[in-house]
């Protein structure tokens, strides 16, 4: 396992946003059950709590456990494939796994590894884990506008009323959801190389977006 400092601040934040103490807490679990010998129930968490918001040690581990075949069968073109998603961040701990990996496997499975690789690309890498979010805060923008008025005249203000039990006005809100869309924005931008997009965007340039991100996940240039 690699527990350097620059691998753990590769487990602390995705798209600049730390993770919460929740996810801190079931980071914690995993390690722990995976240290105890307790493989089947690491690599779940590993694999279903942990790669999918982007934490790129569990990514990592996943693909150590399938290099040295614990808790699930031993598997070095599954193990590669995961290195590379792991890796998509520059990590060198990561990168040099990966690199090492690779070298060792032949034509035919290097095929089978790109192939695996596209798949895990489409549901774990950055750039798919941002567009997820950035639609999770599409929607609620729009489907959290309305509200109760206050005030009189003819410019009564809209007071939101959000589930955790705080409320702002309607432009507070608004300025909130497109700050935290901006952020996914940005991963994705940053990841495809593009033109910086902002967060008022119309639906034919988010439609424009995601066919771009399709693109991008098809192409392998990590070997």
């Amino acid at each position: 396992m690699l527990q350097s400092a620059a691998v753990l601040a590769q487990n602390t934040e995705f798209g600049g946003v730390s993770f919460n103490s929740h996810t801190v807490r079931i980071q914690e679990k995993a390690e722990s059950l995976y240290t105890q010998g307790h493989w089947k129930r690491a690599h779940f968490i590993y694999a279903n709590e942990l790669a999918t918001i982007g934490d790129k040690y569990a990514q990592y581990m996943i693909g150590y456990m399938y290099v040295n075949g614990q808790g699930v069968p031993k598997d070095p073109v599954t193990a590669s494939a995961w290195y590379r998603v792991a890796a998509e961040r520059g990590a060198p701990q990561f990168a040099a796994a990966r690199d090492q990996l690779l070298e060792s496997l032949g034509p035919d499975e290097l095929a089978m590894s790109d192939a695996h690789y596209v798949e895990l690309r489409k549901k774990y890498s950055d750039v798919i884990i941002a567009l997820v979010r950035l639609r999770e805060e599409r929607r609620a923008l729009g489907e959290n506008t309305t509200g109760s008025r206050l005030g009189g005249g003819t410019s009564p203000v809209i007071v939101i009323e959000l589930p955790d039990g705080l409320s702002m006005t309607r432009e507070q809100y608004l300025s909130r959801g497109d700050a935290k869309m901006q952020v996914w924005l940005n991963v994705i931008v940053g990841e495809l190389g593009i033109e910086p997009i902002r967060a008022n965007f119309t639906e034919k340039e988010f439609e424009d977006l995601v066919a771009k991100v399709d693109e991008f996940l098809e192409i392998i240039d990590d070997r």
